[in-house]
C-alpha cells in the first residue's frame, strides 16, 4: 500500500497543475509540487525503516497464452528492497530540496504549472525505473524520465536552441534504449522470465561449464545493457547530449542531470551485477569505458567558461568514476558514489543557478568574480560542494572516491591501469573546480550589473544539501580508516549485501593510494588558485593548440555531425524526395488524372439528351445479344 500511494502522489501532482493551477502564481503550483513530493519523502522514509523487502502487485500487465503449458506473462508489480529504498530517499529527499529552490528560482516565469507538471511527471517515472520488480516495469520508468528529460531541457522551447538540446536529449538516449529492449528480448529468449529475482535464482543454477557454453549469450546481453547505460548515464560514445542539456532550466540540471536520472544507467548495471561478471571481456569493456569517459570529459572541463557547462563535463566524468566501479567489481562503490554525487553536484547545480539568478542570468565566467562579498550564503555552501567534489579529507566524495579508486586497483577484475587513468582524472577535477570556484567568487568584480544573493526558497536548499554533501561519506568509511578502531565492513557495504571480495588487500596499499589522491588533489588545487586568482588564465598561451582543441571538446560533436548526422540527413533527403514525392506522391497524383479523365467521359452522357440516351441503349443491346450468340 505504501509503494501504491508512492507512485500515485507525484502522477496526481503532475494532473493537478494543468487542470486546477494553471491561472495560480507561481508560489502556490511550486508549494502543492513540493508538499506532495515531501509526503513521498516521508513514505519512502517509512519504506526504509521496515526491515523485509516491500512489495506491490497490481496484476498481470500482460498474458497471452503460447501453448497448453506455456504462458507469456508480465506482472505489473514493484519491489523496494534494499538497493530501492536508499534510491527512494535520494530521489524525494534531493527532489524535495530542488523543488523547494524551483519555488525562488523559476518564480518570474509565466505558466509555471507546466515546469511543476513536468518535475512531478518526472519523479513517478523515475520511481517506476527504481521499484520495478522486472526489466518491463523498469522500461516503462526507463522510457518515462526520458520523456521527461525532453520536455524539461527544451522547456524555454521559444528558444531554437533550446528545443533543439531537447531533441538531442530525446534521440541519443532512444539509441541507447535499443540496447535495453535487445538484452530484454534476448534473456526472455533464453531464460523465459523477466522477472530480476527469479532471474537471478535461474542463473546461480548455472553451472560454470554451461556459462562457458553459453558465453556468447552472455556477452551480448552484457553489451547490450552497458549499451543502454551509455545513453543514459552519458559514457562514451553517446555523452554528447548532456552538457547540451544544460540549455534546461538550473533545477532540471540539478534533479535530471545530475542527482537521478542519469544514475539510472548505474542502478541497471547494479541490478543486473550477477549477469554482468559471468563474463570477464564484459566487465573489462565497461571499466575501460568508464575511465575513457571520466578523463576525457575531465580535460574539456578545464577549458570551459559556462559555469553550468563545466558542471555538465564534471556529471559526465564523475559518472565515468561509477562505471569504473561496476567494471572492476565493486558495485557498493559505485552505489556510494551515486549517493554522494548527488548530493554535491545537486548542491553545485543549485549554487551555480543561485550565482546566475544574482547576476541577472549571466553564466560566463569572465564576467562574475568576487561574488563572495554579495553572496555570502552560496559562496559558503558553493565551496562546500566544490571541497567535496575534489575528495577533500572528511567531506562525502573523499570517501567514495577513494572507495573506487581502490577497487580499480584491487577489485575482482580490477588493474593498476584503471586506477592510474582514475587517479589523473581526478587531480584533473580538482583543478577544474577550484578554477571554477576561484573565477566566480573571489578576485575582483567582472561583471556588468550588481549580483544579490538568493531569496530563503533558493538558500535553504542550498545549505541542506551542503550538510549531507560532509557527512553522506560516513555512510562509507574506508577498511583502512575504519581499521583504526576496529575495522569491518562500512554501513553501506553491510547494507547492499553485494557478494563479498576474498578478503580486502593491503591496508598500506591503500593507505598509499589514499594518500597518492589527497596530495595530487592538493597540489593541483593549490596551482589553480595561483592561476586564477587574479581572474587571469595563461593556459591558452602556453598550449595554444592542445588549449584549442580541448577548448572545442576534441571536435566529437563536429565529427558526429559530419560522419552520422549529415549522410543522415543527405539520405533521408534523398528517400522523401525519391519514395514520397515521386513514387507515392506519383502514385497519387496518376491516379488523380486518370480518376478526373473518366469522369469527364462519362459526364457526356449525363446531360440530358435523349439521343445519348438511345445511342448507349442500341450499343448495349448489340452487345448483349452479341454475348448470347457466343
Amino acid at each position: 500500500m505504501e509503494i501504491l500511494l508512492l507512485l500515485i502522489l507525484p502522477l496526481l501532482g503532475s494532473c493537478i497543475q494543468p487542470l486546477f493551477l494553471a491561472k495560480t502564481p507561481a508560489k502556490i503550483c511550486g508549494s502543492v509540487a513540493t508538499v506532495i513530493l515531501f509526503s513521498c519523502f516521508l513514505i519512502s522514509l517509512f519504506i526504509f525503516i521496515q526491515p523485509e523487502t516491500v512489495s506491490l502487485y497490481l496484476g498481470n500487465w500482460i498474458h497471452i497464452p503460447l501453448s497448453a503449458t506455456e504462458n507469456f506473462t508480465i506482472p505489473l508489480s514493484f519491489t523496494a528492497d534494499k538497493v530501492s529504498k536508499l534510491l527512494l530517499l535520494l530521489i524525494t529527499g534531493i527532489g524535495t530540496c530542488i523543488h523547494l529552490y524551483s519555488i525562488g528560482y523559476m518564480s518570474e516565469e509565466k505558466r509555471v504549472y507546466r515546469f511543476f507538471s513536468y518535475l512531478n511527471l518526472f519523479v513517478f517515472a523515475m520511481l517506476c525505473l527504481v521499484l520495478g520488480s522486472n526489466f518491463l516495469v523498469t522500461f516503462l520508468g526507463w522510457e518515462g524520465v526520458g520523456l521527461c528529460s525532453y520536455l524539461l531541457i527544451g522547456y524555454w522551447h521559444t528558444n531554437p536552441a533550446n528545443a533543439q538540446a531537447g531533441m538531442k536529449a530525446f534521440i541519443v538516449n532512444r539509441i541507447g534504449d535499443l540496447g535495453l529492449l535487445v538484452a530484454m528480448f534476448t534473456i526472455y529468449y533464453h531464460f523465459h522470465t523477466l522477472d530480476y529475482v527469479e532471474l537471478s535464482q535461474k542463473v546461480a543454477l548455472l553451472s560454470q561449464s554451461v556459462i562457458l557454453d553459453h558465453r556468447d549469450v552472455f556477452q551480448w546481453i552484457g553489451f547490450s545493457l552497458f549499451i543502454a547505460v551509455t545513453g543514459k548515464s552519458a559514457q562514451i560514445p553517446l555523452y554528447v547530449w548532456l552538457p547540451d542539456a544544460m540549455a534546461g532550466p538550473t533545477p532540471v540540471s540539478a534533479l535530471i542531470h545530475a542527482a537521478t536520472m542519469v544514475t539510472a544507467g548505474i542502478y541497471l548495471m547494479t541490478r543486473c551485477s550477477f549477469l554482468l561478471v559471468l563474463d570477464p571481456t564484459v566487465m573489462n569493456v565497461i571499466a575501460t569505458v568508464g575511465c575513457l569517459t571520466a578523463f576525457f570529459a575531465a580535460t574539456i572541463g578545464l577549458t570551459q567558461w559556462d559555469i553550468k557547462k563545466v558542471l555538465a563535463y564534471s556529471t559526465v566524468s564523475q559518472l565515468g568514476f561509477m562505471v569504473i566501479a561496476c567494471g572492476v567489481g565493486a558495485f557498493d562503490a559505485a552505489i556510494g558514489h551515486l549517493i554522494t554525487h548527488a548530493f554535491f553536484k545537486a548542491l553545485l547545480f543549485l549554487g551555480a543557478g543561485s550565482v546566475i539568478h544574482g547576476m541577472h542570468h549571466e553564466q560566463d565566467m569572465r564576467h562574475m568574480g568576487g561574488l563572495r562579498k554579495y553572496m555570502p550564503i552560496t559562496t559558503i555552501t558553493f565551496i562546500i560542494g566544490t571541497l567535496a567534489i575534489i575528495g577533500f579529507p572528511g567531506l562525502a566524495g573523499f570517501f567514495s572516491k577513494d572507495e573506487i579508486l581502490y577497487a580499480a586497483w584491487t577489485g575482482p577484475f580490477g588493474h593498476p591501469a584503471f586506477w592510474v587513468i582514475g587517479w589523473i582524472s581526478a587531480w584533473m577535477t580538482a583543478f577544474y573546480m577550484v578554477r571554477l570556484t576561484v573565477y566566480t567568487f573571489f578576485g575582483t568584480f567582472r561583471g556588468h550589473h550588481t549580483p544579490h544573493e538568493s531569496p530563503l526558497w533558493m538558500t535553504v536548499p542550498l545549505i541542506i544539501l551542503s550538510f549531507f554533501s560532509v557527512t553522506a561519506g560516513y555512510l562509507m568509511i574506508p577498511h583502512a580508516i575504519s581499521e583504526l578502531w576496529g575495522g569491518g565492513h562500512s554501513w553501506l557495504q553491510g547494507w547492499l549485501s553485494f557478494p563479498a571480495k576474498e578478503g580486502h588487500g593491503s591496508v598500506s596499499l591503500e593507505w598509499s593510494l589514499m594518500g597518492a589522491s589527497v596530495i595530487a588533489m592538493t597540489i593541483f588545487a593549490s596551482i589553480a588558485i595561483g592561476i586564477y586568482v587574479k581572474g587571469t588564465s595563461s593556459l591558452p598561451s602556453l598550449f595554444p593548440r592542445l588549449y584549442r582543441l580541448i577548448d572545442h571538446k576534441w571536435y566529437v560533436d563536429e565529427f558526429y555531425i559530419k560522419v552520422i548526422v549529415n549522410p543522415l540527413k543527405n539520405l533521408s533527403q534523398t528517400l522523401f524526395i525519391l519514395g514520397d514525392r515521386f513514387l507515392i506522391e506519383g502514385i497519387i497524383q496518376t491516379v488523380s488524372l486518370l480518376s478526373q479523365g473518366i469522369g469527364v467521359i462519362l459526364s457526356e452522357s449525363q446531360y440530358g439528351r435523349i439521343n445519348t440516351y438511345l445511342r448507349f441503349f442500341f450499343v448495349s443491346l448489340m452487345l448483349f445479344l452479341v454475348w448470347i450468340l457466343v
